[in-house]
């Protein structure tokens, strides 16, 4: 056999082999990073909502304190003691997708809390947009008639925050993320609550 064609067979064998691996590590890995990210996303909401849990409560925290209501594409989150809703946001951002969680309180309007489960901005500038001091500007914010993050505007509005220094890209893209997955939310939580669905 010739040495070009043993060679050829040599990366073939070889690369069989560890797709097999690599598919069986995926196949076993699966379930546990589902279940991560399940975590992930109750511990932010029970912290959205202000719900103490422990990492060995959370599924049965979540379960007990957070009502599941459907609507159309939506899934929200619904604390019954104060009528606050969850539900998922995202989007492109410049760098990559951004993924987080919208939290308003009772009249669909007001935010009571953003968190950020995932993002790809530039560490340091894009990338404030997941850190708590900057998500804190949004708390108590309107979401109508349309939610703004502004460049140097003072003092804001009821719907507007500053936008981060330097990501301005960033600010404006998560300000299009927000506004365009509100409308929809705001549009099939309105239409579960007429019909009682």
């Amino acid at each position: 056999m010739k040495p070009t064609v043993r060679m050829i067979l040599f990366v073939l064998v070889m690369a069989v082999i560890t797709s097999g691996i690599l598919l069986g590590v995926e196949a076993l890995t699966a379930e546990r990073i589902q279940n991560n990210q399940d975590a992930k996303l109750k511990i932010a909401i029970l912290e959205s909502h202000g719900i103490d849990y422990t990492l060995a409560t959370i599924n049965e925290t979540f379960d007990q304190e957070i009502d599941i209501v459907i609507s159309g594409d939506w899934t929200f989150y619904v604390n019954p003691d104060t009528n606050a809703v969850s539900f998922a946001i995202s989007g492109g951002g410049v760098w990559g997708p951004i993924e987080g969680i919208l939290t308003l309180e009772a009249d669909f309007e007001t935010i009571l809390s953003v968190k950020i489960l995932q993002q790809e901005e530039t560490p340091g500038l894009g990338g404030v947009i997941a850190e708590s001091q900057y998500l804190a500007t949004f708390v108590g914010k309107k979401m109508l008639p349309q939610f703004e993050i502004n460049k140097d505007t003072a003092p804001n509005l009821p719907n507007e925050i500053d936008s981060i220094v330097g990501a301005t890209n960033t600010s404006k893209r998560f300000q299009d993320i927000m506004n365009d997955d509100y409308s929809q939310a705001r549009l099939a939580w309105l239409l579960q609550s007429q019909l009682g669905v």
